[in-house]
């Protein structure tokens, strides 16, 4: 990520999505000026206990993006945290990041690669705190649902996100002023983003 946003030019970040802050602390470790922003209460409760007063939290929805206020260099959004509702507002919050960040500034989706997902749909069973576990994966176009049973006694989790390809989600990032700087997978540039791999890190660079 450093490697992505040198400083001093990409000194200000905004961690969409934050979830209990374990980015934001890593980058504000390495100098940037980090805001984190999730909407879980709880999530950011826990962040602001473990973190210390140079980055900020925010309750807020990634829908309404365009009313924090402010610029910044950078904008995050990692671990599959960006395609949660449908294709419209998916787009229009691509269309809102670029409205926060500065020209020049940059986006890093860390997010699922479709075609993965595609060719690994199913039920697993794995045991974990010695709770057995049914984990249902299914594509329907281009979204998928992941249903997690826990047994009788618990409810169900489901999950359900819009997944791209390299070439979808750079095709709809360009509509909405970006320019991809980079496709690869594992966080590491001589990997590239490939069907083989479940996750994929794309790089824009806003127009």
């Amino acid at each position: 990520m450093a490697r992505w946003l040198p400083q001093p030019a990409y000194s200000a970040v905004l961690d969409l999505c934050c979830g209990q802050g374990r980015h934001a602390r890593a980058l504000a470790g390495r100098g940037y000026c980090v805001t984190g922003v999730d909407t879980n209460a709880a999530a950011l409760a826990a962040a602001r206990r473990e973190s210390d007063a140079t980055i900020t939290y925010l309750q807020h929805d990634m829908r309404r993006l365009e009313e924090l206020s402010g610029t910044f260099d950078a904008v995050i959004c990692l671990w599959q945290s960006f395609g949660y509702f449908d294709a419209a507002t998916n787009a229009d919050i691509l269309r809102q990041i670029g409205r926060k960040l500065r020209p020049g500034g940059r986006l890093v989706l860390d997010i699922y690669h479709r075609g993965f997902f595609e060719s690994n749909q199913g039920t697993r069973r794995f045991e974990r705190d010695g709770r057995a576990i049914s984990e249902t994966k299914s594509m329907h176009g281009d979204r998928l649902t992941i249903t997690l049973d826990y047994g009788p006694d618990l409810p169900t989790d489901s999950y359900a996100w819009q997944l791209f390809s390299p070439d979808t989600i750079t095709d709809l990032a360009q509509q909405h002023g970006f320019t991809l700087v980079l496709a690869c997978a594992g966080f590491d540039p001589a990997t590239p983003a490939s069907a083989e791999l479940a996750r994929m890190q794309m790089v824009f660079e806003r127009d």
